[in-house]
């Protein structure tokens, strides 16, 4: 069985480490990205069932990432992960779905359970 692929993009370390331990020990195949600039070039060329994206990094924001996805073809999903306003990771996934991106929200604090469910569907 070939293993489902996911990227999580997020500046902190210890999230893209959770969401990796997560990701594994469902038979994920997961790669981190950092820098929110690399990550439409990461999704073109990983090419991910899933992407879990932070709403809120330095530099390029996740709604700049959400908005470029079209152009790097992503059939996957978006989990949008933010702990701020919600209002804003609403207006992210309504925008990416404007844009034929498949978006969800992904509440933070991320509760094992919640992501387990996201990542089994």
């Amino acid at each position: 069985m070939t293993a489902r692929r996911l990227i999580v993009c997020d500046d902190e370390p210890d999230f893209r480490a959770f969401i990796r331990k997560v990701a594994e020990s469902m038979n994920f195949e997961v790669r981190e990205v950092s820098n929110p600039a690399a990550c439409v070039g990461e999704v073109a060329v990983f090419r991910p069932d899933i992407l879990v994206l932070d709403i809120v990094m330095p530099d390029m924001d996740g709604i700049e990432i959400v908005q470029s996805l079209d152009k790097a073809a992503f059939e996957g999903r978006v989990l949008i992960a933010s702990g701020y306003d919600p209002h804003y990771a609403t207006s992210a996934a309504s925008l990416g779905k404007l844009k034929g991106v498949k978006t969800e929200i992904l509440s933070k604090p991320v509760h094992v359970a919640d992501l387990k469910a996201k990542l089994a569907t």
